[in-house]
C-alpha cells in the first residue's frame, strides 16, 4: 500500500468515500494535523460503519509548526509501512499541511496517491451560482490589517472569482474590510460547509457584515468573490498595460492612471508601489 494522502469529511462522516475508509482501516502510521482530531475521527468512523482499524496504529503529528522539522527527520524504512497522512478536516495540501510530505515521497521515489475527496473551495464555489469557468484559491488572507488589506486589493484585481476561507475570528474584520473597499462586489459565503447548521448568504459585500452578525460568526467561513463586473474601456487597456511598465514618478502616473479607470489614485499608487 502506498503512502496515502486521504481527505477527511469537512462536517459531514458520510461524505468519505468508501476508498478513503478501506485505506483508513488499513493504515498502520498515520501522520496527523492533530493527533487527538484523527483519533477522534477514527473512533466516529468505526461506530459508524462498524469497521475494524489496524491495531494499535502510531500516530506522528505532523502539522505546519513542525512539519519540515519532522520530515528532515523521517526515516525511509518508515514507508515499508502502511502510511496514511490526514489533515483535521478537508483535503490535504490545500490550506492545511501535506505538501512537504508530498515533495519528500517524490525525492525519496516513495510511490503515494492522494485521494479525492471533500473540499470547502470547489464545494462553495459551485454553490455561489456565479458564472465563472475560472476562479482563484487563495486560501486565507494574511492576519495583520495592513497586509490583510494589500492582498484583498490585490485579489480584487484579478478578473475572476476568487476562493477564500475566513475563520470565525475574523470573518467580520474581512466583511466590513470588503464592504469599504468593494461594497457593491458579489459574495456568496458559507459557514460551516455540510454540518447541520450549514449557513449561506448571497448579495453585495457592503451587506456582508449585517448577514454575518445575524447568522452568529462562531464557524468557519469560505467565501466566493465575484469577478469585477464593471464596464472597461478596451480601448484604453493597451494604454494602462503601457503606462504601468513606464518607468516614470509613481504619483503623477497614479494620477493619469486613475483618471483613465475610474479607480482611486491611491489604489493605482499602492498597486504601482508593490510592483
Amino acid at each position: 500500500m502506498p503512502l496515502t494522502f486521504a481527505p477527511t469529511p469537512i462536517g459531514n462522516l458520510d461524505d468519505l468515500s468508501f476508498r478513503a475508509l478501506d485505506l483508513l482501516t488499513k493504515g498502520e502510521v498515520f501522520f496527523c494535523e492533530d493527533t487527538r482530531v484523527t483519533k477522534k475521527l477514527l473512533t466516529l468512523l468505526a461506530k459508524r460503519h462498524k469497521v475494524v482499524f489496524y491495531p494499535n496504529p502510531q500516530f506522528i503529528a505532523l502539522h505546519s509548526h513542525n512539519e519540515k522539522e519532522v520530515i528532515e527527520k523521517l526515516d525511509r524504512a518508515l514507508f515499508d509501512r502502511a502510511c496514511v497522512y490526514v489533515s483535521d478536516a478537508g483535503t490535504p495540501c490545500l490550506s492545511d499541511p501535506g505538501a512537504l510530505l508530498v515533495d519528500y515521497a517524490i525525492k525519496n521515489k516513495i510511490e503515494y496517491e492522494v485521494l479525492p475527496g471533500a473540499n470547502a473551495a470547489i464545494t462553495a464555489f459551485a454553490a455561489s451560482g456565479l458564472v465563472s469557468d475560472r476562479f482563484i484559491f487563495y486560501g486565507f488572507l494574511p492576519h495583520k490589517a495592513e497586509a490583510r488589506r494589500a492582498e484583498l486589493k490585490r485579489a480584487l484585481d484579478f478578473p475572476f472569482a476568487i476562493v477564500l476561507y475566513e475563520s470565525p475570528h475574523r470573518i467580520l474584520d474581512f466583511a466590513a474590510l470588503i464592504g469599504s473597499i468593494a461594497p457593491k462586489r458579489r459574495i456568496a459565503a458559507f459557514k460551516e460547509m455540510t454540518k447541520l447548521y450549514e449557513k449561506r448568504f448571497f448579495g453585495l459585500a457592503d451587506e456582508l457584515a449585517d448577514a454575518v452578525c445575524a447568522m452568529n460568526p462562531k464557524g468557519e467561513w469560505t467565501i466566493i468573490i465575484a469577478a469585477d463586473e464593471a464596464p472597461k474601456n478596451d480601448q484604453n487597456d493597451w494604454l494602462i498595460d503601457e503606462l504601468q511598465n513606464l518607468n516614470a514618478p509613481i504619483k503623477p502616473l497614479s494620477k493619469i492612471l486613475a483618471k483613465l479607470t475610474g479607480r482611486k489614485a491611491g489604489e493605482w499608487y499602492e498597486k504601482l508601489r508593490r510592483s
